[in-house]
């Protein structure tokens, strides 16, 4: 039975959570100025945050061009 469905689907899901991540990664300019006039704490936490979401789009990443490389793999082979 073929997952195939499945697999684009996966796709999908870690294609949603690498755009999410690119938003925390890449925020707006005022993020800065909004955050620090809320909280110098929250601040603080922006460069901690951004440097998180470019490892979680990093490993988000490599994990969908594996999935995609092993599908087209079982497709040529079918």
């Amino acid at each position: 039975m073929s997952k195939f469905k499945d697999d684009v689907r996966l796709l999908s899901d870690l294609q949603y959570l690498i755009d999410e991540a690119q938003k925390t990664a890449n925020p707006p300019e005022y993020t800065k100025d909004v955050f620090g006039a809320i909280s110098p704490v929250l601040n603080k936490v922006l460069p901690t945050a951004r440097m998180r979401a470019v490892r979680q789009i990093d490993i988000l990443s490599r994990a969908k061009s594996r999935l995609e490389e092993l599908m087209e793999a079982e497709h040529e082979t079918d």
